[in-house]
């Protein structure tokens, strides 16, 4: 009799653990990295008023004066054609006012056709510029560098950013940073945009 209760219980507790498990997959599930689609809607959305990130002209007015101190980070999206088919990926970026450094980086890129690039680009000599002349927008350049796996194939990235601030005014920190982002995936070459808001 003890033996049947002892099975009994030790039923119970599998069952529950099976839904348990059952919970689990559904959130690994929900943890999945977004796919093309989800990416490119959400960046036409971040876009909207500040930049067509299809020709990367630019909607919002540029700042021409930036805080001197401060920082703030951004986040948005990165991406352009490649060989005639879209790439896109998620881009964080803190720009410090004080210093005039940018750093950032990219991650969870998916191709059009081709499925997700695994991997993260860091942002190498990310800066801020002040206009040459008084009157010139302030920009933001650096490069996106790293290696980003496909298929099985390591694919050696480099995606210069070239950039300018928009929204706020004075001494306020700029709402979104965006401009173009032209580089290599591998042997071939990408143009494109970005957009990043806080």
């Amino acid at each position: 009799m003890k033996d049947k209760m002892k099975y009994c219980a030790l039923v119970a507790v599998v069952a529950a653990l099976a839904g348990c498990g059952g919970g689990g997959t559904d959130a690994a599930v929900t943890s999945n990295p977004p796919s093309y689609a989800d990416l490119t809607t959400s960046a036409q959305a971040a876009a909207a008023g500040l930049i067509d990130l299809d020709t990367g002209t630019l909607a919002g007015a540029e700042r021409t004066t930036l805080p001197n101190s401060g920082a703030a980070t951004y986040t948005g999206y990165v991406g352009g054609d490649v060989n005639g088919a879209g790439l896109i990926g998620e881009l964080s970026l803190t720009a410090d006012f004080a210093t005039s450094g940018v750093t950032g980086s990219a991650t969870n890129f998916q191709h059009e056709t081709a499925g997700a690039y695994t991997g993260t680009l860091g942002l190498q000599g990310g800066t801020i510029l002040a206009g040459a002349l008084v009157g010139d927008p302030d920009k933001l350049y650096g490069t996106l560098q790293g290696d980003l796996v496909n298929g099985g194939t390591t694919y050696a990235s480099d995606i210069a950013l070239d950039g300018s601030f928009l929204g706020g005014t004075g001494t306020d920190v700029p709402d979104a940073i965006a401009g173009l982002a032209d580089g290599t995936i591998g042997g071939d070459f990408l143009t494109g945009a970005f957009i990043v808001k806080k």
